[in-house]
């Protein structure tokens, strides 16, 4: 009897463990993507990282909410296959439910590419919801050591997939940055404090609390601007 409840109490030690790790590891996807969205933008934002904490975390909690619902509402499914994989039960319904709901929401994912045709950025957004969905899985029916060998298969996919794709990973921060009108690529107009100089036209990358990175037009590169010589950032609107 107590040899069980020392057992018990270890693999709940490591079910939470695996649980706080997992955690730690999708906070930090966002963190994956601003780095690589830096990287192929060819710039880097020391002053947003230590300036900037409040914003940046906001943003990594949104962004990992984002990631986390879209995995299930496409593949929730996977959840009571690992289960009868794992326990050997399987209730049909529930089942047959799901994926219906999974294949309503594909359904709407399928016409909105059709509509915008973000393929390739909405296939990389897709598998990794894939791969979340599948450690979501072995985090709720999995023993602990199999949680432990799915997340550093998921870290590795996803490592790797980000960073063989990273004009996609790039885009799909671009989304987020894009929504709060912090960079992304919005076109923009900077208007100088001092009104002798002209306005700057250009591709918004990302504003940090100390600099603005900004693709100027006309000119080849990324220009840094320092943010408080900029009284006026004006989003140019599309016609």
């Amino acid at each position: 009897m107590i040899e069980s409840i020392l057992k018990n109490r270890k693999e709940t030690v490591f079910r939470v463990l695996s649980i706080i790790l997992s955690s730690i590891f999708f906070a930090h996807i966002p963190l994956l993507l601003f780095l690589i969205y830096m990287g192929h933008h060819g710039f880097f934002s020391y002053d947003f990282f230590s300036d900037g904490l409040f914003g940046l975390k906001v943003f990594f909690f949104l962004t990992s909410i984002f990631v986390l619902i879209t995995s299930l509402a496409i593949f929730w499914w996977i959840i009571p296959l690992v289960e009868k994989w794992t326990k050997g039960t399987f209730k049909l319904w529930p089942f047959i439910g799901i994926v219906l709901f999974n294949l309503l929401f594909l359904l709407i994912v399928v016409v909105l590419i059709r509509k915008n045709g973000d393929y390739f950025r909405v296939a990389y957004i897709l598998a990794i919801g894939f791969f979340v969905s599948v450690h979501i899985a072995f985090l709720i029916h999995a023993k602990p050591s199999d949680q432990f060998r799915s997340l550093i298969a998921v870290i590795f996919i996803i490592t790797f997939m980000s960073l063989h794709l990273r004009e996609q990973a790039s885009s799909v921060l671009a989304i987020g940055l894009k929504s709060y009108a912090v960079g992304g690529g919005i076109e923009v107009v900077l208007k100088p404090k001092l009104k002798q100089n002209n306005n700057l036209v250009g591709n918004l990358l990302l504003t940090s609390p100390k600099h603005i990175y900004i693709k100027l037009d006309n000119t080849e590169g990324i220009s840094t601007i320092d943010r408080s010589k900029v009284d006026v950032i004006q989003i140019k609107q599309s016609r």
